[in-house]
């Protein structure tokens, strides 16, 4: 077959659904609260056929159901259409939001109808728009197995683009026609069979939803309306079943289809109600006015009245929380647009902590936790920049252990009587809420026990005294004696505060506060005449850690958030910021001396003393650490692979799946030691499955999954420890080659990450497993997190690289460079001296990396 790129689509429409949930995967992701969308899979059981579709909608949700052999066995067989949707509904009720629209092409659409009923009776009414779906109206007749296998084979071919006939005799011979390994095709053809007899014996379930039908002029029709006694809407499109979802102006009439049956407007790339303008325009009157400038300066220098003028004239424009729900005070947009209007006020220089546990912690976990009583009586305030609250967690000698606290909140009758002593919290003095851990019982684990509660800081036997520090931002000792706490302050169930406190330490995590103050700090540098070329590489990092920030803030919300989610966010904002801090240190004695700016003054003298604390509060840096260290050595593979899926998972699983084996017999300095050779046959490798066009626009044949998705099969190379053999682009030194060479280096650092880690998995010194040694493994879970950071800015850079600037582009390349050296240097250092012996698979890891380090010129 040529490579044109769709033999690269059969072969990906023939594998299984990723590990995780069987049958339920998540196509895309977007803001909470988004429009969900199901797409439920044709005959042949892959979601592939949907990907321009769903590319489509990347402001919503989109969820798949695909077919794989843990769908088929997992439980008893399913004799009927319905018996499979009742399954599928199973797993949607557990683990899948609220579905708005379900959709489905051919054998989908007779799987997506019962889904939609199914979800109906359940009382959920989805919308239903069906592709070319039909349904056989004669007696239903077991078929051969060389019919299945003809039919299988037919459909492959058709699904991928391809008018190739069936001629093979033995299903060897039909595994080369469409391309697959004969493991993959016995399963997949195992797939299709069972689910081409369910579609032949299969009667539709009436129904009354209204319902969508979209049938191609060339195929066979029926009439829905005798399934149907709700609305439907029939609407024919040119040409015939297989290339209904391959040609780009039907593609664009079945998007205009589906956001029709939402109401959702067509083609716009971001949600927006219109009110995102109005308040960009909103802010920019506000901060471009002498006024704005002196609040800023005089909250800077610590004054009360300052900030909370400050936080009214932003709360009264609807600026504090316009992601927030409108009976709350928001407008109901995405979190995105919150923290894009947080960045820009918080860049003129207001004290963003306020906004941090204001908004940030106590609000968003208020409205993700709190009851109803407690969201209607505090967030209104909180929204219009009325109120400031806090967090009370740390006690005295109990330090970042929350789980050693010993303030009680003792039950009398519907209230709670509170007493203790919280340290280090700030802004209490002029906050009137706040967030506290306190226990409530004393059985069991320690982590058992703990109940939150949202308390009122001028209710009677409140104290709150100033600590003095080296920070402008003064901390605060709160003393808690017989604290009155009504019951409906309690943040969910009694003694069951544990995993809520978890859960709120992510929200805290996010970083998103670390990057704004990183950025005043840089900014603030520069102005005080320090040469741009000396801070390129701390840019670089800023830059790296607003995308990871920012990424973070779109997971802290979603149910299943955990701190895990956010300790690398956490982990690596900090102490980014850290070292803004720490530049702004070695140069204090000439800064201090120099006369600046009042503003500027304050920033530096901020980044000065602020630095040291921030890889403590939220949890200090080895405590992210351990969280890490606990989650790698359970899932490290898993956790590599995620980064290699964040371009392009299932296209990433394919080149590990189809190159790893080339190597695993080989010895190790041939595979690792570079060879043109070698590097010519996976160039060929790569274009005979098709690999080569993936980023080629699928006008011209190919794919065209753009260059982000290009670049998994770089990192997916360099992981292998392979030549970079993908580069669809010849022209040395273009942007694009740039990114991917980028790629491709992550992925060595990757895989000499791996190969450190299982080395230290198996390794045993002095009666201790190297792994659980916190000295030698946490510079390399530190790695791990830069790593992880980094690839998080490439795929930010490789999906926005046309509206990149080249000094940008320059400044992540540093970034990455730096961030290698150190992961090289802690890889070694646990490898040990096995690592450097010429034979070890690590030291061909080392060449390899120290051959593409280095900037081009």
């Amino acid at each position: 077959m040529d490579g044109d790129g769709k033999r690269l689509s059969s072969y990906l429409s023939a594998r299984s659904a990723a590990p995780g949930v069987p049958g339920l995967v998540e196509l895309s992701r977007s803001a909470p609260g988004a429009k969900v969308l199901l797409f439920a899979h044709p005959v042949g059981g892959s979601l592939l056929t949907y990907q321009p579709l769903v590319r489509r909608f990347p402001e919503y949700a989109c969820w798949g159901l695909e077919s794989s052999r843990e769908v088929l066995d997992g439980g008893e067989p399913t004799e009927s259409m319905q018996d499979l949707a009742r399954r599928y509904a199973e797993v949607l009720a557990e683990h899948c939001p609220d579905v708005d629209l379900v959709c489905g092409w051919s054998f989908g659409g007779a799987l997506a109808w019962e889904i939609a009923n199914l979800l109906a009776a359940r009382g959920k009414r989805p919308k239903v728009v069906l592709l070319d779906s039909t349904w056989s109206t004669v007696e239903y007749e077991e078929s051969t197995h060389a019919e299945e296998l003809e039919w299988f084979v037919r459909d492959a071919l058709r699904s991928g683009g391809h008018d190739g006939e069936f001629l093979a005799s033995t299903e060897s011979e039909a595994a080369e026609i469409v391309g697959m390994d004969e493991e993959t095709f016995s399963e997949r053809l195992r797939i299709f069979g069972h689910n081409s007899r369910l579609l032949r014996k299969w009667k539709p379930t009436p129904g009354d939803l209204d319902v969508v039908i979209v049938r191609a002029a060339e195929s066979f029709k029926r009439d829905w309306r005798t399934v149907s006694s709700g609305e439907v809407d029939f609407q024919e499109l040119p040409g015939e079943h297989y290339g209904l979802l391959q040609n780009a102006d039907t593609l664009a009439t079945i998007e205009k289809i589906i956001r029709s049956a939402l109401d959702l407007p067509v083609s716009t790339p971001v949600v927006s109600t219109g009110a995102e303008p109005d308040l960009h325009a909103a802010l920019k009157e506000l901060v471009d006015t002498p006024h704005w400038r002196d609040l800023v300066l005089r909250a800077r220098k610590m004054e009360p009245e300052a900030i909370a003028e400050a936080y009214r004239e932003l709360g009264g424009r609807g600026l504090l929380t316009p992601d927030w729900p409108v009976e709350f005070g928001g407008a109901g947009l995405p979190t995105k647009a919150g923290v894009e209007l947080f960045e820009q006020f918080i860049a003129t220089g207001l004290p963003d902590l306020v906004y941090a546990l204001t908004v940030q912690i106590v609000g968003y976990f208020v409205l993700k936790s709190g009851s109803d009583r407690l969201k209607q009586d505090l967030l209104p305030r909180i929204s219009r920049g009325e109120e400031f609250a806090t967090v009370l967690y740390s006690e005295p000698r109990a330090g970042s252990d929350l789980a050693s606290l010993r303030a009680r909140a003792d039950r009398r009758g519907d209230r709670y009587v509170l007493n203790g002593v919280k340290v280090f919290s700030i802004y209490s003095h002029i906050s009137g809420s706040a967030l506290v851990a306190a226990r409530t019982g004393d059985d069991g684990h320690k982590y058992d026990g703990i109940t939150l509660f949202v308390i009122d800081l001028a209710a009677p036997g409140v104290t709150v005294e100033l600590v003095e520090t080296i920070q402008p931002e003064q901390m605060c000792r709160v003393r808690l004696k017989d604290v009155e706490v009504e019951s409906w302050r309690r943040i969910g169930e009694e003694g069951r505060g544990w995993a809520l406190l978890d859960g709120a330490l992510a929200i805290e995590r996010t970083g998103i506060d670390h990057v704004v103050r990183a950025a005043r700090w840089l900014k603030a540098l520069r102005t005080a005449a320090v040469g741009s070329d000396e801070l390129q590489l701390l840019e670089g990092q800023v830059e790296c850690a607003t995308t990871v920030a920012r990424a973070a803030t779109e997971v802290f919300l979603r149910p299943d958030a955990t701190a895990t989610d956010t300790a690398v966010a956490k982990l690596y904002t900090s102490e980014t910021c850290q070292q803004v801090g720490h530049e702004v240190l070695r140069r204090w004695r000439t800064l201090r001396t120099e006369p600046q700016d009042g503003l500027v003054r304050e920033e530096l003298l901020s980044g000065l003393t602020e630095s040291p604390g921030l890889t403590l509060s939220a949890g200090s840096s080895e405590i992210m650490l351990s969280t890490l260290s606990v989650d790698l050595k359970e899932e490290y593979a898993t956790r590599c692979r995620d980064i290699l899926h964040r371009f392009g998972g299932e296209l990433a699983d394919a080149v590990v799946e189809v190159l790893e084996p080339v190597g695993a017999g080989i010895k190790a300095k041939p595979l690792f030691s570079y060879s043109a050779d070698r590097r010519a046959a996976l160039a060929g490798t790569l274009a005979e499955l098709g690999f080569d066009q993936v980023e080629t626009p699928e006008d011209d044949g190919g794919l065209g999954l753009g260059l982000a998705v290009g670049c998994s099969i770089n990192l997916s190379l360099g992981y292998l420890g392979f030549e970079n053999a993908y580069q669809p682009s010849a022209e040395p030194g273009s942007r694009e080659g740039r990114v991917r060479h980028a790629a491709y280096v992550l992925g060595l650092g990757l895989g000499l990450f791996r190969t450190a880690w299982e080395h230290a998995a198996g390794r045993e010194q002095f009666g201790r497993k190297l792994v659980d040694i916190d000295a030698l493994m946490f510079p390399l879970i530190r790695s791990y997190a830069e790593l992880h950071a980094v690839s998080t800015r490439l795929q930010e850079i490789a999906n926005t690289l046309p509206g990149l600037d080249d000094a940008a582009l320059r400044r992540f390349e540093l970034l990455e460079q730096d961030v290698l050296v150190r992961a090289v240097r802690a890889s070694m250092q646990v490898l040990g001296a096995q690592g450097i012996t010429e034979w070890s698979v690590a030291s061909r890891f080392y060449l390899r990396c120290a051959e593409n380090l280095g900037l081009a010129a």
